[in-house]
């Protein structure tokens, strides 16, 4: 069954939440807020805030914890960064000193996320985004007193960014209190501005002057440092925000510029009766996970700070709890065996020299002594032979692992997109793997991925059936999904 996905956009005048379903907005809400997040200084406006949030979630009827969560370009810095290629270790390091070089504030204010979006000739591209550590750890502060935990975090500009069709484009989106600029070239964004206006009373028109005025500095800005690859007159200008509803404004923007001018659109389905035109930083948001209807934007990265990010739990580290028990079992057992058959061995030779000590004097004990030594002597090579056999048994155990291991690695790091596994069953000779995707496609798609490995013996497709997709009861339509099984025999373990 396709699961929910919750995005909560929070900036310094509302919150804004959106829930998908698949390719689908099955709901809308926003709230106002009267105090902007930098303002909030003490427990009791953190409270009144997450209060507001659990609200909202409550009032929409939403139950799950999870959320994507969004914030506010502004004090915000962001960075295309060029570097030699390195090795992975030191990469961060590199990375670091870098933004310790290039951005205006200390790098202990902030919390530092990146990702390599190219690499070639000798050459690394990376693009970083900086988050004011106060900002982030009050926001998510806020959001765990609500009982909601962030599992994927980005700021406004790449959201949006994340909607434009075209690799090089303009967007501007236009808010009461704000505006952004994002350039995109070739899919990375380069001058990225959020600018807030004087004040809070200016007419849209006065907006519209203050915004030409900042895009006209960005373009030759950019094409000033980059002349060899120049912000053409005919690039698309998309606009979103207060702007997107007032064609008379911007049309006369764009002609004046010279480029290709047209609001901002969603790539989701959504019902007649949602408007997602002031939700758009959620779909972008929600296009983190929902790869295929997103843009050309190439950076796509988790901006959640390294100390509230989840702890990935690997399958080596799940297979290695019951190979580690297994092992202190042995360990135990042959420790007791050794220690039993050390202390046998000591009372033995205790009882040999003390028999030397009285072979003058007891002739006639000699042949009960020599007895005694050689059956001391039996038991020792009996114990020896007992720890080789737990040595063998162990590195068997250990072999098997890490082939199981492998094997249910392949199985999930081959998986495709619109593919879920229920249930995997591991037998060491075979394998039976349930679950739904979109179509047949995904499913033959991700068995010539698994075929392509080259570890497994035969793979069947034992069952494929199209089923209607269970109603979670948010109203919206439903898709139908694919079951199938598939069987799959392994080479076998040695």
């Amino acid at each position: 069954m396709v699961a929910n996905t919750v995005t909560l956009y929070i900036n310094d005048t509302s919150i804004r939440l959106m829930v998908t379903r698949g390719k689908r907005i099955t709901k809308l809400a926003d709230v106002p807020l009267d105090t902007s997040l930098s303002d909030i200084s003490t427990e009791e406006k953190e409270a009144e805030l997450a209060a507001r949030i659990k609200h909202l979630f409550k009032s929409n009827k939403i139950s799950k914890r999870k959320v994507i969560l969004g914030l506010s370009g502004l004090h915000c810095l962001t960075r295309p960064v060029s570097l030699p290629e390195l090795p992975k270790a030191m990469l961060d390091e590199a990375i670091t000193r870098e933004a310790r070089r290039v951005l205006p504030v200390p790098l202990e204010q902030l919390y530092i996320s990146w990702q390599i979006v190219s690499a070639s000739e000798g050459k690394i591209q990376a693009f970083m985004v900086a988050i004011p550590r106060q900002i982030a750890d009050t926001l998510i502060r806020i959001l765990n007193k609500a009982g909601f935990k962030p599992y994927l975090m980005d700021i406004k500009p790449l959201a949006l960014a994340r909607l434009a069709r075209e690799a090089t484009s303009i967007i501007v989106d236009v808010q009461p209190r704000e505006f952004d600029i994002i350039v995109m070239v070739k899919g990375i964004p380069q001058p990225i501005r959020t600018v807030t206006f004087p004040q809070e009373s200016l007419s849209l028109a006065d907006k519209i002057v203050i915004v030409k005025d900042e895009l006209k500095r960005t373009i030759e800005f950019y094409n000033s440092n980059n002349p060899e690859n120049l912000i053409q007159p005919n690039a698309p200008l998309l606009v979103s925000g207060e702007l997107a509803d007032e064609p008379e404004l911007y049309e006369p923007l764009a002609q004046e510029l010279g480029y290709q001018v047209s609001p901002l659109t969603s790539p989701l389905k959504c019902l007649k009766q949602l408007d997602p035109s002031h939700h758009l930083v959620n779909v972008g948001l929600a296009l983190k996970e929902s790869t295929r209807e997103a843009g050309p934007l190439l950076p796509n990265f988790n901006t959640l700070p390294a100390p509230y990010l989840p702890k990935p739990i690997s399958l080596n580290r799940i297979m290695a709890i019951p190979a580690a028990a297994a092992a202190v079992c042995l360990i135990v057992l042959l420790g007791m065996t050794i220690q039993d058959a050390g202390a046998s061995i000591e009372s033995a030779l205790n009882q040999l020299d003390t028999n030397n000590f009285l072979i003058q004097k007891k002739q006639a004990q000699k042949n009960q002594l020599t007895q005694d030594s050689a059956a001391a002597e039996q038991k020792l090579a009996a114990i020896e032979a007992t720890y080789k056999n737990f040595t063998a048994a162990l590195n068997t155990f250990n072999t098997n692992g890490d082939q199981i291991n492998k094997d249910l690695e392949a199985t999930v790091d081959n998986q495709v997109d619109d593919f879920e596994v229920y249930s995997i069953s591991h037998t060491g000779i075979h394998m039976t793997i349930n679950g739904w995707a979109e179509s047949e496609q995904e499913v033959m798609e991700y068995v010539r991925k698994l075929d392509a490995t080259d570890r497994f013996y035969e793979i069947t497709i034992s069952s494929l059936s199209r089923e209607a997709a269970e109603d979670d009861g948010d109203g919206g339509d439903e898709d139908d999904i694919m079951m199938y099984s598939l069987s799959i025999k392994l080479k076998g373990l040695r």
